[in-house]
């Protein structure tokens, strides 16, 4: 782990911009572009790309993208997205900071959604969002948590609890700086699951949160990704990370809006069985219930409907 200078002392830097974006970025350059097209350059943003650890070519690649967009270009050495958004945080000085990953893009309306919570009183602003296969853009899948928390929601008559406990992605939203610098928080840096325990921690700190049904952003489904691509080492990171989290909601009081291990349990079958009697035993001892949903398991090669490559 990185030792990373404390967040408070950024506090002392003068307030230049209203926005700062954070874009961790990993051989990814094409796809940066696109990112950067669709960004909102009207709210004249300070946009942070920090690459962490791209080949030479990759790495020049990003350096030509600076002659057609005003971005920031920093490095970070650590595990992956997680530490690159710390560095990013250090260099951040908007008022308000949103996080995207560099095969995403803002959705058109972005400016305008954006703009219209400038002067919110909220920590933080929850946004929808869309999903789309990078290649081709046609609608996917991956915005339906997200779509299932809105739904929750109302049905908890707009408890805003739902979004402080299980929006647990950085990106879809608007966080106060000074939120963050306040509290020191920090993603963990770990190959997968980084964002899950900033995104709670954050959530729960925050004094006041507001959601806007409107999408500010387009997650993609991509071949090769780290969210298509199934490995032992980023399976067990991503499942410790929510034992992690389960944690922490119960011991703040919200133990009932803790995260689903099933993926973790389900998906361990993949690496043997002692691999999967492993996963329920973590689940076990740190006080989860893994036997929830468990006929869900049954399914050979999918969990949710989702498939996955295994690496």
């Amino acid at each position: 782990m990185n030792n990373f200078v404390p967040l408070q002392t950024i506090s002392q830097k003068p307030e230049t911009k209203v926005y700062s974006i954070v874009i961790p970025h990993k051989n990814t350059a094409s796809l940066l572009e696109r990112l950067l097209d669709s960004i909102p350059w009207v709210l004249s943003p300070q946009v942070i790309v920090v690459d962490n650890n791209s080949s030479d070519e990759e790495l020049q690649q990003v350096e030509m993208l600076r002659q057609r967009f005003d971005f920031l270009l920093c490095h970070s050495t650590g595990c992956g997205a997680g530490d690159a958004r710390n560095v990013g945080l250090q260099r951040a000085t908007g008022q308000w900071v949103l996080f995207a990953d560099s095969d995403d893009y803002f959705m058109p309306e972005a400016s305008n959604l954006i703009s219209a919570h400038a002067d919110d009183s909220a920590d933080i602003v929850f946004f929808d969002v869309v999903s789309a296969y990078s290649e081709t853009l046609e609608p996917a899948y991956r915005d339906r948590s997200v779509k299932l928390l809105f739904q929750r929601y109302h049905r908890e008559h707009d408890n805003p609890d739902v979004f402080r406990c299980l929006y647990t992605n950085p990106w879809g939203k608007m966080i106060r700086r000074q939120l963050i610098i306040d509290n020191n928080i920090r993603f963990e840096d770990i190959p997968s699951g980084n964002d899950c325990y900033f995104s709670v921690v954050a959530g729960l700190t925050a004094r006041q949160v507001a959601v806007d049904e409107r999408p500010l952003y387009c997650i993609t489904v991509r071949s090769g990704s780290i969210t298509s691509t199934l490995d032992r080492e980023h399976l067990e990171s991503n499942g410790q990370s929510r034992l992690r989290v389960n944690r922490l909601l119960r011991q703040r009081g919200y133990g009932r809006y803790q995260l689903s291990v099933l993926y973790y349990i389900g998906m361990a079958r993949c690496f043997g069985w002692r691999y999967f009697l492993h996963a329920f035993y973590e689940s076990c001892r740190h006080g989860n219930r893994p036997w929830v949903g468990v006929s869900r398991l049954l399914k050979p090669d999918t969990l949710g409907g989702i498939h996955y490559k295994q690496k």
